[in-house]
């Protein structure tokens, strides 16, 4: 696959994965966080492990380890953006999970003990007063200080994330990682919903159409194909292309949520764009 072609990949798979936040906060209305995560990723896993059978039988100690490591570290993350996504709009948890965008790296200065580029430093500034922004609109929900605090974790997490999958998927098999990735976050999410408010499986059509659209959009392609595409794209061009991530949680929450709009959000949207806009420029011209 060429590095275009791996990158258009992405473009869709994070378009997928930013019809998420809509659907899962959709589901909270009636099934507890993890229930949530646990039926959508198994269900997703034992789909792809029936598609993908004979890949997961031949695949070798890098696939099985690079998808263990990814499985516990995006079930940390998902746990944060739920529990967050709970206390504020999807679009705005979109946005700030997104700022993994400057984050990542910020990262790679630190494991490199180098100052990062000053277009880098000014992109976070410009992400982190936008979130001051969001905050005072948040603010404003019960509990959404709490909510902007837990996906500001996300957005750590998922940095990180993003940092280990270009890591795990360069010497494995990225569809076994992708799938066995899902895998272990079904397991762990199932395990963690049994003594945290119990575990619950959708109740009527309507929230089973949900789950399959979380299962098989965002789950199966959103996730499983992301190792695919971070094979041949750096973690820093990948962070780029999340931003139609944020894009697609934000008009979705507009449009489909009714979720208010006003001028501190306006402005704070604004800002976290323009970081991840500058952050692009930066990355095309060093």
């Amino acid at each position: 696959m060429k590095k275009t072609q791996a990158s258009i990949l992405l473009v869709f798979v994070f378009t997928a994965r930013g019809t998420s936040f809509l659907f899962s906060k959709e589901l909270m209305n009636s099934m507890s966080p993890m229930s949530v995560l646990a039926v959508r990723f198994l269900l997703a896993f034992l789909i792809l492990a029936l598609i993908f059978f004979k890949r997961l039988r031949a695949c070798g100690k890098q696939s099985l380890k690079g998808g263990f490591i990814l499985g516990v570290l995006y079930t940390i993350c998902m746990v944060f953006e739920m529990y967050g996504l709970r206390l504020i709009d999807s679009g705005t948890s979109a946005l700030i999970e997104n700022m993994a965008i400057v984050l990542v790296p910020l990262y790679v200065a630190v494991l490199t003990k180098r100052l990062p580029k000053k277009k880098t430093m000014l992109c976070a500034v410009l992400a982190v007063v936008g979130v001051g922004f969001l905050s005072v609109v948040q603010s404003q929900l019960s509990g959404g200080v709490w909510g902007i605090i837990l996906t500001i974790c996300a957005a750590l997490t998922y940095a990180a994330c993003i940092m280990a999958t270009e890591k795990v998927s360069r010497d494995a098999d990225p569809i076994a990682i992708g799938v066995i990735q899902l895998g272990v976050m079904g397991v762990l999410s199932f395990l963690i919903a049994l003594p945290v408010g119990g575990f619950a499986l959708p109740q009527s059509s309507g929230q089973w159409i949900q789950m399959l659209i979380l299962a098989l959009l965002c789950s199966c392609f959103g996730f499983a194909f992301q190792p695919v595409g971070q094979k041949y794209v750096s973690a820093e061009a990948a962070a780029i292309i999340t931003v139609v991530n944020p894009l697609t949680a934000s008009v979705l929450g507009i449009v489909a949520a009714g979720e208010g709009i006003s001028v501190p959000k306006i402005i704070g949207c604004i800002l976290i764009f323009a970081s991840l806009l500058l952050y692009h420029l930066d990355i095309n011209n060093p």
